[in-house]
């Protein structure tokens, strides 16, 4: 019996066997309320056995973790953490680590989470507790993707899926589906991929009887396919607006976006004045300037599209800023804390010139980095009206591109209806017989289908605005060519192959031809030159 008791003694800290946190234990997965009211109870818990209070707090912070209570410090999980670690409770001890991971994240401490989830993972390796191995690698997976390393992100996430399987836990197992859609997204995947994740998700969602996960994963399912599907989109997006309350203002700013993509501007302005009652984070408020601008360039209001853009690019470089000056402040600290070392070390061998020659050297270092924090101000403001600039310029010539190829189709589709006329009345043509009425009928519908001068003009007059002047200047520089010449260059420049021109003209193939022989030549043009070549070239 003694030797039993130096084995159990030389195996380290035990478990507890308090009735109350036992019960609370076997609750807290399931109702962390039930668990929390039983271990909010227990008086004086400090006063508890090593091994009971290290428990009441392991289980403690994770019930108030998993009911989102506020974690200010953590002072008792690292209670758990020092008590099991280096134990035979690889259980507790992993899950102290996850738990201090948990709250770490919390405390914004991003590199003292990811620390603690890899000794959770230590701990934790070749036990059974997969669901808390799999919370573990999705939190890790978290952490990267927030640092943008989206490839390691992916990795964690595949190891979680895993665990999640072993575990049978299918709210989870949606929830690293969805995360691992979400990198694929980001790593640009083929977009099949990223869409079958997602499926997975969502079919697991509503397996697990989670309606929240759910219509999360379906408001993301519409964001995916608002390019590709838009109106499976606005679907999945309306289902995600009805039903998650969080996701509203986000789902209303895509509702807005799409709909002013499908020319539905009433629909994108009512789903807009929702999205903007609220204010959002930076990411939000970035979404809803660029969902604005869309709806209001449907409506042909750029001047507003423009000052929303804007908008959108003043507000990402603000939270560059902010982040610039998190980052200068913290290394602002670093090196106030080592200048205060070094002024306490130059006090006790140092006379009171030297501490004054030390004074004089910080007080021009400062002066030295608020002079190139200065530059860089300015240099930032400069690139920043540069890009302004650039943007405007671009929206621009889309817009000018966009005019130019609709009233390109315009006049092919003119001169289609004409060739069409002309072809039909060819044919009405051969089947008249009686010769007076045929005299008739080609006189009245020659007037209706050949082109009279100045309808040719017009043509003539849009061609030379679509290829901005060329037409004019080809005139201006090439004098021997003729009306008819020019027009025929129109046709060609407009894409009409012979046949169509020669229906247009009311000429033959052999004159068509002559045609252009003769165009040649008032250009100047050699034989092995290719006219329509020569032309598009020349008007590109």
């Amino acid at each position: 019996m003694s030797i039993l008791c130096l084995l159990l003694t030389a195996c380290g800290s035990s478990y507890t066997d308090n009735a109350i946190i036992l019960k609370a234990e076997s609750l807290l997965n399931e109702h962390p309320d039930s668990a929390y009211q039983l271990l909010s109870g227990i008086n004086k818990p400090e006063q508890l056995s090593k091994s009971d209070y290290a428990a009441w707090c392991l289980h403690y912070t994770h019930a108030r973790y998993k009911l989102y209570l506020d974690i200010k410090s953590d002072s008792l999980i690292n209670i758990a953490v020092n008590y099991y670690a280096n134990s035979h409770l690889k259980k507790y001890c992993g899950t102290s680590y996850y738990v201090l991971g948990c709250v770490s994240d919390l405390l914004q401490q991003e590199n003292k989470a990811m620390l603690a989830y890899k000794n959770a993972a230590l701990a934790l390796d070749g036990t059974k507790e997969y669901n808390t191995i799999g919370l573990v690698s999705i939190n890790m997976a978290y952490i990267y993707e927030l640092n943008k390393n989206y490839h390691q992100a992916k990795v964690c996430i595949k190891k979680s899926l895993v665990f999640f399987k072993l575990s049978g836990n299918k709210k989870c197992l949606a929830s690293a589906y969805l995360e691992l859609s979400n990198m694929c997204l980001e790593l640009e995947y083929p977009f099949d991929s990223t869409l079958l994740y997602s499926n997975k998700a969502l079919k697991l969602a509503k397996e697990a009887n989670d309606n929240t996960l759910y219509y999360i994963i379906m408001s993301r399912q519409g964001e995916l396919l608002n390019r590709k599907k838009p109106r499976q989109a606005i679907c999945y997006l309306l289902n995600g607006f009805i039903h998650c309350s969080e996701l509203k203002i986000r789902n209303a700013s895509f509702l807005a976006y799409i709909y002013s993509t499908i020319n539905m501007p009433d629909s994108a302005s009512y789903y807009l004045k929702i999205a903007n009652k609220e204010k959002g984070n930076n990411e939000l408020e970035q979404l809803k300037n660029l969902t604005g601008a869309a709806v209001f360039e449907s409506r042909n209001d750029f001047r507003q599209a423009y000052h929303l853009i804007e908008n959108a690019y003043l507000n990402q470089d603000t939270v560059f800023r902010k982040n610039l000056q998190s980052q200068s402040y913290k290394i602002d600290k670093q090196f106030d804390l080592s200048e205060k070392e070094k002024e306490s070390a130059e006090l006790k061998i140092a006379n009171r010139t030297k501490i004054i020659f030390i004074g004089m050297l910080i007080i021009l270092v400062l002066i030295i980095l608020y002079l190139f924090q200065r530059r860089d101000s300015k240099n930032k403001e400069k690139q920043a009206e540069f890009e302004i600039k650039q943007q405007k310029l671009e929206f621009e010539l889309r817009e000018k591109g966009l005019e130019n190829s609709k009233k390109h189709e315009l006049l092919l589709s003119k001169l289609q209806q004409r060739i069409e006329m002309t072809l039909r009345f060819n044919r009405i043509q051969q089947g008249v017989l009686n010769p007076k009425k045929h005299e008739e009928f080609v006189e009245t519908m020659i007037n209706q289908v050949i082109l009279v001068k100045s309808e040719w003009q017009y043509y003539i007059d849009e061609t030379n605005s679509l290829f901005n002047n060329k037409i004019t200047d080809l005139k201006e520089k090439y004098t021997e060519l003729t009306p008819s010449d020019i027009i025929a260059i129109v046709l060609i420049s407009l894409g009409m192959d012979i046949s169509d021109s020669c229906v247009l003209l009311n000429s033959s193939k052999e004159t068509m031809y002559g045609r252009r022989k003769r165009i040649k030549k008032h250009l100047g043009l050699g034989n092995e030159i290719d006219l329509e070549e020569w032309i598009k070239q020349m008007i590109s």
